[in-house]
C-alpha cells in the first residue's frame, strides 16, 4: 500500500499511511480493545493478517472472515459506541504498519476495493478525515510525522488535537515566535525532549487506575470526554496546564498531586525551550 496520497487533503498534511513503519488506524478503532498494549495489538494484527491471506476474495468469504474474527476475539470495548473494525491488519511490503486489509492496494486484493463490505462502507473509508486534519496546525502535524518512530505511538498521539495544540501554543509563547518543522526535526536534542512529552500518552503517572483504555475518542459527538479537574474541591485556581492535564486524563486528588503533575510538564517545556533557544 502506498505511503502517499494524491490530491489535496484537509489541512495540507497527510496523516494516515506515512512510511514503511508509520501509519494510523485510530479511526478504525484500533486501540478500542480490552488489551491495547503494543504486544497484544501485534498479536491480534498478525493473526488477522495471516488468516485473511487465506481468504478467497468473494463477498461471502470476506464476511465470514469478519464473523470468525468477532467470534474468536474478545468483544469488550472500553468505548462501546466506538466501532472497532475487524478488517484492520498489517499492510505494506514488510507488513510493518497498520492499515485496511480491504484496501485495493493491500496484498492479495489485486486492485479490487472491498471496503464496501466494512461497517461504514467504502465511501466513508475513502473520504473521512479525522479532526486532526482540520484542527491541528500544519507544523505540529509535520513534526509529529517526522519524529515518530513506530505505528503504535504515532496512532495514539496524532489524534490528540487539543493536547498537541495546547502544548505547541505554550512552546511558541515561551519562544516568542512561531515554530518551523526543522526547529525540531533537525534538532536531535529537541526531538528527544518532544518525544518524552509524546510518550506521556502511555506513561502519564497521574491517570486513574485501573486505566479504562488507551483510545482517544475524537469524534464530534463527544460521547466520551475526559472529566474536568475539580479545582474548587482542591481550593486551588485552575492550572495554567489545565488543557494538558485534562487531555492526559489526569486524576488529581490533592494540591500536592497537582503541583507534581505540573512540574512534569514544566520540566519538559523548559528543556524543550532551552534546546530551541
Amino acid at each position: 500500500m502506498s505511503c502517499q496520497i494524491n490530491g489535496e487533503v484537509p489541512g495540507g498534511v497527510y496523516l494516515c499511511q506515512i512510511r514503511e513503519n508509520i501509519s494510523c488506524g485510530a479511526c478504525c478503532g484500533l486501540y478500542n480493545v480490552a488489551d491495547a498494549s503494543q504486544e497484544a495489538l501485534v498479536s491480534m494484527l498478525t493473526c488477522r493478517t495471516e488468516t485473511f491471506a487465506r481468504v478467497s476474495r468473494t463477498m461471502d468469504a470476506i464476511l465470514a472472515f469478519r464473523q470468525e474474527i468477532e467470534d474468536r476475539e474478545v468483544q469488550t470495548r472500553p468505548y462501546p459506541q466506538f466501532h472497532h473494525c475487524p478488517y484492520i491488519g498489517w499492510v505494506g511490503q514488510k507488513r510493518s504498519r497498520v492499515g485496511c486489509l480491504l484496501h485495493p492496494l493491500a496484498q492479495g486484493n489485486h486492485g479490487v476495493d472491498f471496503r464496501g463490505l466494512s461497517y461504514y462502507g467504502g465511501m466513508a473509508c475513502r473520504v473521512y478525515f479525522c479532526p486532526a486534519y482540520h484542527r491541528l496546525p500544519a507544523v505540529p502535524k509535520e513534526i509529529i510525522r517526522e519524529v515518530s518512530t513506530d505505528w503504535y505511538r504515532y496512532g495514539l498521539i496524532i489524534t490528540e488535537t487539543a493536547m498537541l495544540t495546547a502544548f505547541f501554543e505554550e512552546l511558541e509563547r515561551r519562544l516568542g515566535r512561531k515554530l518551523s518543522r526543522d526547529d525540531i526535526v533537525a534538532n536531535e536534542k529537541a526531538a528527544e525532549v518532544l518525544t518524552q512529552f509524546l510518550d506521556l500518552k502511555l506513561n502519564w503517572p497521574f491517570r486513574p487506575r485501573p486505566i479504562v483504555g488507551w483510545a482517544n475518542y475524537f469524534f464530534e459527538d463527544r460521547l466520551y470526554v475526559n472529566p474536568p479537574i475539580n479545582y474548587e474541591s482542591l481550593g486551588h485556581p485552575a492550572s495554567k496546564y489545565d488543557i494538558l492535564l485534562r487531555e492526559l486524563n489526569s486524576s488529581i486528588d490533592s494540591v500536592a498531586t497537582l503541583h507534581k503533575a505540573e512540574r512534569v510538564l514544566e520540566r519538559i517545556l523548559g528543556r524543550l525551550t532551552e534546546a530551541l533557544g
